[in-house]
């Protein structure tokens, strides 16, 4: 009989010089990168998305700071006229700075949009540098000079410009009330919600519930859709302003009523 055993195995020394595959390592590496590279082309659209959200809403935030600043502005310019007429130049150099932050928003929200544009038709930039600067925009003091801040604030402090009549004043602020009007419900706007496709602004309420019918914008002669409705932040400080104004007329209004039944009641008692 055979005599059991165990083999045994001879095991080549490897020789001087021979050097492994390349090949063999290098592959791992380039599939990791690949792995890399795959994750962050998807993961990449729903971080930049939500990195423009928060753009928007910081946008709404500086926007309607800016707004309240110059109407607080403007509110002041009369007191100032009447009794230190001296500081209306300041006034006047701030209300223009305020202009220009305007104009920068603008800038800004502009080239957010265009942003938002290439990412959502999946056109992600290769470099993000200097996509969102504003650092471009440099009114002349002409420019701002005509912008609506500094015409109103001219109007509040009673500065004449010319070219500039009574007719033409009470004919803009007719089309500010209109314009405060929800074209859907023909009714002051509650909620106002701004489509950047068109800026035609309209109720939430009333918007909802076209929506439900149709997408299209319901201003007549409109062509486009309705879609990624955003707060119109100027809208708000607008109603906001036309509604502290109404009650200022109906409580000076209430004055007025409660002293003349005093005077009858004082009258009755003679």
């Amino acid at each position: 009989m055979a005599r059991e055993g165990k083999r045994k195995i001879v095991i080549k020394p490897e020789e001087d010089g021979e050097e492994s595959d390349p090949g063999h390592e290098e592959e791992p590496a380039t599939n990791w990168k690949q792995l890399i590279e795959d994750e962050v082309k998807q993961t990449l659209p729903g971080v930049l998305r939500l990195c423009i959200s928060n753009a928007k809403k910081q946008r709404h935030d500086l926007l309607k700071h800016t707004i309240e600043g110059v109407t607080a502005t403007q509110n002041v310019a009369a007191l100032v006229k009447e009794y230190a007429e001296e500081h209306l130049a300041t006034l006047e150099s701030i209300t223009k700075e305020y202009a220009s932050i305007h104009g920068q928003i603008g800038q800004y929200d502009s080239k957010l949009t265009n942003l938002e544009r290439a990412v959502q038709s999946s056109r992600i930039p290769d470099s993000f540098d200097g996509t969102l600067d504003t650092s471009s925009y440099a009114p002349t003091d002409d420019q701002l000079s005509k912008h609506d801040f500094v015409t109103k604030f001219y109007a509040a402090a009673g500065i004449e410009r010319e070219g500039e009549e009574d007719e033409e004043v009470m004919l803009q602020e007719t089309n500010s009330v209109r314009n405060m009007s929800c074209p859907i419900t023909q009714m002051l706007m509650e909620e106002p919600m701004r489509n950047p496709a068109c800026g035609h602004t309209y109720s939430r309420k009333g918007i909802d519930a076209h929506m439900k019918l149709k997408s299209s914008c319901p201003v007549a002669g409109c062509p486009h859709k309705v879609a990624n409705l955003e707060r119109d932040v100027e809208m708000e400080v607008l109603l906001s302003r036309y509604a502290r104004r109404g009650n200022s007329s109906q409580y000076v209004g209430a004055s007025n009523v409660d002293s003349e039944d005093e005077e009858e009641v004082e009258h009755v008692v003679e």
